[in-house]
């Protein structure tokens, strides 16, 4: 294992704070933040991990990463218990075994991998030969159907083993409130309205230019929580609560006393030209930013990651960030937050695995990670 650095333990009191849903939450207390970042040993090879994790997957049983490289086609798999790079498995590009380049990538296990992209997923083993694949733009998913421009979007949360997914149902032209439940075997969706995603119009912006559409929207994820489905975003301080079997929604909002609860909405929701989507783009950036929620079986707690990007001085090309944590238990209560002083940058991809929330990091084009542990007195 090659550690960096090792920042002594701190002794920090993370506040206490209120739930909109709840009369009070109780005090995490006193903790220690073990803090260390690692690099991974990539053998002398090129690691387009280290440069940015994208379209990557971690086995179920947290021990291997697995990131697909587009511009070798490969998938690099990374032994996270000893840091280093264990093999890269070469995929095809073209023929009865070809991939097209995904969006998102999933390990079924038993050597298998699911790729999707916005209109089909493909299953290969780890021979790379093509298990099965759909394209529903080709193809007609039973059930339920799509409309019009939409797309099952490419980020997957499965169910029930590997056989069923949800996902969101996109349309880069409209707001989405519609999930989606495919079965993989039967090859049929179920579509389920959640209107408590109406709420994200206002932090998207779109524009109509010749005929071609562009546009900024809050990023959705799901997450499973006690046998129902969690749905959050990256600009509001709240949570979607789907439950499969009453088929019913609620929300759970919080209040927190360190960052503001939610972007600002938009002046302008639909802009006319790329100069007005940038320029609105860069402001809802420079915003609150909530990050994917983590899992602590051990804790039984959630952590979440959220940052507030500060303006960029004139000449500067890095980015720069306030970062926060925050702590939920496994009620999804929240009972604390904090800054982390000594972070700059806006964490971009974190996982949790021994005890730790793992934030990827490009050290000179080398993969590493911070590693933040949460240990209570």
């Amino acid at each position: 294992m090659n550690k960096l650095f090792l920042l002594v333990a701190i002794l920090i009191l993370i506040s206490c704070s209120k739930n909109n849903n709840e009369n009070s939450t109780g005090a995490i207390g006193e903790i220690n933040l073990e803090i260390d970042t690692v690099l991974v040993d990539s053998k002398g090879e090129v690691l387009m991990a280290g440069t940015f994790l994208g379209v990557f997957d971690l086995s179920e049983d947290k021990k291997y990463l697995y990131n697909f490289d587009g511009s070798s086609h490969q998938i690099e798999v990374i032994d996270l218990d000893k840091l280093v790079l264990d093999r890269k498995i070469q995929l095809e590009k073209e023929g009865p075994n070809g991939i097209e380049n995904p969006n998102g990538l999933l390990d079924l296990g038993e050597g298998r991998f699911l790729f999707s992209n916005f209109n089909s997923w493909t299953v290969v083993n780890q021979d790379a030969q093509k298990i099965s694949m759909f394209n529903y733009e080709k193809e007609k998913l039973s059930g339920d159907s799509l409309f019009g421009k939409e797309d099952l979007n490419p980020h997957y949360l499965f169910v029930e083993g590997k056989k069923e997914f949800y996902t969101i149902i996109d349309q880069i032209d409209q707001n989405s409130t519609t999930i989606g439940l495919v079965n993989l075997d039967t090859k049929t969706l179920k579509r389920i309205e959640i209107p408590q995603l109406e709420k994200l119009k206002d932090f998207r912006v779109l524009m109509t230019m010749s005929g071609s559409i562009a546009s900024n929207k809050p990023v959705v994820s799901m997450y499973s929580w006690n046998d129902k489905i969690l749905i959050g975003n990256n600009a509001i301080n709240q949570f979607i609560i789907f439950d499969p079997k009453l088929e019913s929604v609620n929300v759970k909002t919080f209040e927190s006393k360190l960052t503001p609860n939610q972007k600002t909405p938009n002046e302008k929701v639909e802009v006319g030209s790329i100069e007005e989507l940038i320029a609105a783009g860069k402001k809802l950036n420079e915003q609150i930013d909530f990050k994917n929620l983590n899992w602590d079986s051990d804790s039984q707690r959630f952590y979440r990651l959220s940052s507030i990007s500060l303006p960029k001085p004139e000449g500067e090309t890095i980015n720069k960030a306030d970062v926060f944590l925050t702590v939920f238990d496994k009620e999804l209560n929240m009972i604390g937050e904090m800054k982390l002083d000594g972070f700059t940058k806006p964490p971009v991809t974190s996982f949790f695995k021994d005890g730790a929330i793992w934030i990827h990091q490009n050290l000179n084009d080398e993969l590493g990670f911070i590693r933040i542990k949460v240990l209570e007195n």
